[in-house]
């Protein structure tokens, strides 16, 4: 066991050729993704404040920097984290510059874009000198991780260029840089193997970030009470919202094999990485249309018409976790792929009649069809797969 000063200063090793080592998210990546709680949080306060086709297209183009931000974090530490105190020095700075996002989320469009943009280009700074690291010591990564300098070095010059350019030609420019960041493991798939992941470490992580945007619409029913009287309609919208929540916990960690997914091929791998933006876009989205179901079924006639909210957070949830359950060998178009399409189309065609619709049937239709469909399941499969607990 290294012990002493050169354990607070050990060098990155790439972990996943230890195929020995058991790992575990730690106590620090679980520090980490806490500040994301805050982030979401302010993303969908920002969704609520401006319940419009464009409100929502400005939060999906937010989320999507959030989501990668906590992605570049994560398979770093999947395949370099060593632990050592530089290396929590700086996923600490990091922490502070996500918190600054989050802070900069509501004006990211209008006064405060100049900020956003600096504060993800830190979060790029903190992440390019980890890999910067990674490029010296780890000689058998180094191409891969000089891939990876080199696209997010790129992109945050791009974002820094971006602040020399008037709106909205500004926000293309943002555009232009998360293209170069996201496309980077698909451009550079011929290097990508020469850095593994650890096909077990990387499930647990995803599935502990659905949770918290799980406890996220789980918070929104809270708020969504809590701002309205207790009375019928809006206790039974807090009833399907919350059942909604538990429906989707239920599918995603009771009937998806997600540990499979990793090591059986690196497609299956970037798509389940890639279509977790829907998924967790989508139960954020939700979390809104939640609350503000309560809203109106609280007597709130300003939030009658926003009904669409939780039909588009459903279909795009349940359409990203489709897809995944596709990438899941043996990527076959089961019945489970087949219920998870359903419940998505079920929610588009609920989405113009939401117009027309009470607010509270449209939530009670979906709830139910999720809901539903973790009872068809379990009496389809007889059982549910085993959920793992996490070990620390």
């Amino acid at each position: 066991m290294v012990r002493g000063w050169e354990r607070l200063l050990e060098p990155p090793r790439l972990r996943t050729l230890d195929t020995e080592e058991d790992r575990r998210a730690t106590w620090l990546e679980l520090f980490f993704d806490l500040v994301f709680v805050v982030t979401i949080a302010e993303l969908g306060t920002r969704l609520s404040g401006d319940v419009t086709l464009h409100g929502f297209l400005e939060f999906m183009a937010l989320f999507v920097p959030v989501w990668w931000a906590w992605a570049g974090f994560t398979f770093y530490a999947n395949r370099f984290d060593t632990d050592d105190l530089l290396y929590r020095l700086l996923v600490l700075t990091a922490m502070f510059g996500i918190a600054a996002m989050a802070a900069n989320i509501h004006h990211a469009f209008e006064g405060g874009s100049a900020a956003f943009a600096l504060s993800y280009v830190f979060v790029r700074v903190v992440l390019l000198t980890l890999y910067a690291r990674a490029i010296r010591y780890v000689e058998a990564a180094r191409p891969f991780a000089i891939l990876f300098f080199a696209a997010f070095g790129l992109a945050a010059v791009v974002w820094l260029a971006s602040l020399a350019v008037p709106q909205p030609a500004r926000y293309w420019l943002w555009a232009l840089a998360l293209a170069v960041e996201i496309s980077a493991p698909v451009l550079g798939w011929r290097r990508v193997p020469t850095a593994p992941v650890d096909p077990r470490h990387l499930p647990e992580r995803f599935g502990l970030m659905t949770i918290i945007v799980l406890g996220e619409s789980v918070f929104a029913v809270v708020v969504g009470v809590a701002g309205v009287s207790w009375e019928v309609a809006s206790s039974a919208a807090a009833v399907a919202g919350f059942l909604a929540a538990v429906s989707l916990w239920w599918i995603y960690f009771g009937f998806m094999d997600v540990m499979r997914i990793f090591g059986s091929g690196l497609a299956r791998g970037l798509i389940f990485t890639y279509t977790h933006v829907l998924v967790w876009a989508g139960i954020a989205t939700l979390g809104v249309g939640v609350k503000l179901a309560i809203f109106s079924a609280g007597g709130d006639r300003h939030y009658d018409d926003t009904a669409w909210v939780f039909c588009i957070g459903a279909a795009l949830c349940m359409l990203g976790l489709a897809i995944v359950q596709l990438a899941t060998p043996p990527g076959v178009f089961d019945v489970d792929v087949a219920l998870r399409l359903g419940t998505a189309a079920l929610a588009i065609v609920l989405l113009p009649a939401s117009f027309a619709l009470p607010t509270l049937a449209v939530l009670w239709i979906l709830a139910g069809a999720l809901a539903a469909q973790v009872v068809f399941e379990l009496f389809q499969h007889g059982q549910h797969v085993p959920a793992e607990g996490l070990e620390l």
